[in-house]
């Protein structure tokens, strides 16, 4: 075989390994893979779902946590104290009706560092999360800051999407496990999370408004 005619043979093979490799990759990425923008993964698969009618939300969790509904008399029991009466006597008037709440506790049970806790409050007024945030800060989580001067560190300055609602939120990182706290307003009721370490964002990324 002739010098020019190895080199044409050897191009020739050269070009066919390189669409074969282009094709095999083809094969290898099939577009079921393929995520529209803005769609997340669920990141909790096969995991229990709890849903309360009630309150308009469910959300999975971890088959190794525990999902407990809780109530302001039931906190007031935890901390030995009247949450309530307290900030009704620092501030001159009580906090809104809490409708409800929901914790999803680990084997510990420690309400104080739990990796997701939601308090539902009514909102007839319609306020917004920051005229929210002014009359109640993190009722019933945050104590002895009561002026907007010495409160405007915890205020909730960055935005997130909490199943397509758009929320407030800011993490108080001198709180135990530097919780995020989050602030959603929906039909006429505020919903107040507070979220704790990689299971609480895998909670909250499943929320779920009914």
């Amino acid at each position: 075989m002739q010098k020019g005619s190895v080199t044409l043979f050897l191009l020739f093979a050269g070009l066919i390994v390189v669409i074969g490799f282009f094709a095999f990759r083809q094969l290898k990425l099939p577009s079921s893979n393929l995520q529209s923008p803005g769609v997340i993964a669920s990141p909790l698969p096969d995991s229990p779902t709890y849903t309360d009618q009630e309150l308009g939300f469910e959300f999975e969790y971890p088959k190794d946590l525990s999902v407990k509904e809780d109530s302001e008399e039931q906190f007031n029991k935890r901390g030995n104290g009247n949450f309530r009466e307290n900030f009704k006597g620092y501030v001159g008037y009580e906090p809104a009706k809490a409708l409800g709440a929901v914790v999803a506790l680990d084997q510990e049970n420690g309400f104080e560092t739990s990796p997701f806790t939601i308090w539902v409050f009514n909102n007839d007024n319609n306020l917004t999360t920051e005229q929210w945030f002014k009359d109640y800060w993190y009722y019933p989580f945050l104590w002895g800051v009561f002026d907007y001067t010495s409160k405007g560190h915890i205020t909730p300055d960055s935005e997130a999407t909490v199943s397509g609602r758009m929320a407030k939120y800011k993490i108080v990182s001198y709180q135990p496990g530097s919780p995020k706290f989050l602030y959603v307003s929906k039909d006429k009721k505020i919903y107040l999370f507070r979220v704790i370490g990689e299971n609480g964002d895998k909670i909250l990324s499943s929320f779920k408004f009914l």
